[in-house]
């Protein structure tokens, strides 16, 4: 599968089958996130990966329960902003680490969901006492990853309305 069609075959999976995914899989998953681009490449983004019994701990502390009890891994996505010297730069960094993993998956033939925590106050408290981050590191967002137990339609064709040329127009 090409990076273009991965890209638009990828749609969020909340449902996994019991199906098991190699660490080795994983790992693939977590250096796709790695080789995203950073600004001025100062690189805050940190990994976090979570097994099966570390997931299954997680979703009793959270209210979206079933990605984390089905999916077989998941990845949070940090930024380690001590020291760091260009503001909010790390959220492009951490979002673009995201969707890479998410398209890797894809393109390993396994689903996956974007779990946004970044000041999300249903979900930021919950994950960063349950990750234990120190302050100065911030959360973005977890990947769950499995295997597809639910399957998505097509993306649909391009809306052409969402495109402008030049400049904003209604």
């Amino acid at each position: 599968m090409s990076a273009l069609e991965a890209i638009m075959k990828r749609r969020s999976v909340r449902r996994f089958t019991e199906e098991a995914v190699p660490r080795e899989t994983a790992m693939k998953i977590v250096e796709a996130g790695a080789a995203a681009p950073s600004a001025m490449n100062l690189r805050p983004v940190r990994f976090i990966l979570l097994n099966k019994s570390e997931m299954a701990a997680l979703a009793e502390k959270i209210e979206q329960k079933t990605p984390f009890l089905e999916g077989q891994w998941a990845v949070a996505v940090c930024a380690d902003t001590r020291g760091y010297s260009s503001g909010m730069a790390w959220l492009e960094d951490s979002a673009a680490a995201m969707e890479n993993m998410l398209i890797a998956a894809e393109e390993l033939g396994l689903g996956s969901l974007w779990y946004g925590v970044y000041a999300r106050p249903a979900k930021e408290p919950q994950l960063r006492e349950f990750l234990r981050l120190p302050r100065g590191v911030e959360i973005a967002g977890v990947a769950v990853i499995g295997r597809k137990g639910e399957e998505k339609g097509e993306r649909g064709a391009f809306d052409p309305s969402v495109l402008r040329f030049g400049s904003w127009t209604e």
